[in-house]
């Protein structure tokens, strides 16, 4: 029987001019690709809605981009509501709900949404706040003051303006639209919050 013999071949490759081209530039992408990853990530997230956050351990979800709300004028300034909010002297909040129109369900989804956050942030600093609702016929039947503000949502039907505005303890909230409103409430509770 005879004996089978491997003898290996040479293999040879021609390098040509182009062939160098070729591989130096399909190296330098990848180099390029690699080192620039983290920017194109980074770039990705920030353009994708931000509807939830980690606040100090507490998810908390938002129906709009969280983004979108910083284009929400705010009345006499972002401080002042702080100061409303953040006050010492705080005992509790009223939210207004206003019973004369048939959108009740709009502000009691966004008064749903103000006391979680805000139940959460004051349980978070360790303060007992209520936070409580009330049905009005007036927005003006109710006044804010320093131990107990007064927060009033003004739904689409009603509402002029997309705003938060903020005079003596009495904060209002107001959208043209459904999700002008949904950005105003996020404005405001991230304002409250420190978002």
């Amino acid at each position: 029987m005879a004996k089978y013999k491997y003898i290996p071949k040479e293999v040879r490759m021609k390098i040509t001019k182009k062939r160098i081209i070729i591989f130096s530039i399909v190296a330098i992408l990848l180099t390029l690709l690699y080192v620039s990853f983290p920017y194109i990530q980074e770039w990705y997230k920030s353009s994708q809605p931000l509807t939830e956050i980690n606040y100090f351990g507490v998810p908390m979800k938002f129906r709009e981009d969280i983004r979108l709300a910083k284009n929400i004028p705010v009345y006499p300034n972002d401080d002042y509501i702080k100061s409303i909010f953040r006050n010492k002297d705080l005992k509790g909040i009223t939210i207004s709900i206003l019973n004369t129109t048939n959108q009740t369900n709009i502000i009691g989804v966004e008064a749903v949404e103000i006391t979680f956050k805000l139940s959460t942030f004051y349980n978070l600093a360790g303060l007992p706040i209520a936070i409580k609702g009330k049905e009005v016929s007036s927005f003006f039947q109710i006044q804010g003051n320093k131990t107990n503000p007064v927060i009033v949502i003004i739904p689409p039907i009603a509402a002029n303006e997309t705003v938060v505005r903020a005079e003596n303890y009495t904060v209002i909230i107001s959208g043209k639209n459904l999700k002008d409103l949904d950005l105003a409430t996020i404005k405001f509770i991230t304002i409250v919050l420190g978002i």
